[in-house]
């Protein structure tokens, strides 16, 4: 490939997620995320960042992608958006930009993320082998981290672990090398399914990780903790499903929720729970204590 063509556009905020899985959808080899205002986004685990009303999201396309086929679907994606530009890039080697972007950083205490190109800065820590790719999870997004810092902090002896909206894995994969009993994940897209599966197997507790479909998911099945970091629409949704596989003295750990919608979440997983939030820039992390 001599070129790339670079689709790119400029998006409410709550409507990135979406605007970014299109762009996977339509046949993306990389998607990219910075403020409006042109200042690059470099999230870490001990952000700074403030939130962004507005996001220029760009793809990058074969150059025998259908230019107007994908203009018209993100078109119609962000609600009738028109600002969307397109523009040839010569060729580099993006898998080596993309490896010089991504280091190791400490999450919290002896709790590391490190891709598998690199030697782990403390060999004795808690080490998540996570590469960056199709599936949503390195633990540098702020809602990731919430989750992150929040399983350091819990005692997963004997415990077992549901992780909806799984990603990448790396929630069920901390679990359990945090000391978890059993973890399940399960997520609706089959890229998220095998990139969990080969991390689970990267990290040395593959026996410990059952990856299921979410059709799979099923009473009698209950799990100590459920991890959802999804967004909160989709929270309240699979609110009565959750709570269906929660176990009478469990915990929820709901991230990908806005301030403003922390209140809506908590009200969809109904009156037996004690809430506590704890925030991270514009995001919260809902910790819910089954009390009934």
């Amino acid at each position: 490939v001599d070129y790339w063509l670079q689709i790119s556009i400029t998006v409410e905020q709550l409507a990135v997620q979406r605007i970014t899985e299109a762009m996977d959808g339509l046949g993306a080899v990389a998607v990219s995320r910075q403020h409006a205002g042109g200042s690059a986004r470099f999230d870490t685990a001990s952000s700074d960042f403030q939130g962004w009303s507005t996001e220029k999201v760009s793809g990058l396309f074969p150059p025998d992608a259908d230019q107007k086929t994908i203009c018209n679907y993100l078109h119609d994606a962000s609600g009738g958006h028109t600002g969307i530009s397109c523009q040839i890039l010569a060729d580099r080697n993006w898998e080596q930009i993309g490896r010089d972007q991504f280091k190791p950083f400490n999450v919290e205490g002896a709790l590391w993320v490190c891709p598998s190109w690199c030697q782990p800065p403390v060999p004795n820590a808690v080490n998540i082998i996570i590469d960056p790719g199709l599936a949503f999870g390195t633990g540098t997004h702020p809602t990731t981290a919430l989750c992150l810092r929040q399983l350091n902090k819990i005692d997963l002896t004997e415990h077992t672990v549901l992780d909806w909206g799984c990603g990448s894995g790396i929630l069920a994969i901390a679990a359990l090398k945090l000391g978890a009993l059993r973890a399940t994940a399960t997520d609706i897209d089959p890229k998220a399914l095998s990139t969990t599966r080969e991390n689970g197997q990267n990290n040395g507790i593959g026996d410990q990780l059952t990856v299921e479909t979410p059709e799979q998911i099923v009473s009698p099945m209950i799990f100590d903790i459920v991890i959802a970091n999804i967004l909160a629409h989709t929270l309240i949704e699979l609110a009565p499903r959750l709570n269906s596989l929660l176990a009478a003295d469990g915990m929820v750990l709901l991230s990908g929720v806005l301030g403003a919608q922390a209140e809506t979440v908590c009200t969809a997983f109904g009156p037996g729970y004690t809430f506590k939030t704890v925030p991270a820039d514009e995001w919260i992390l809902l910790i819910g204590t089954r009390t009934t």
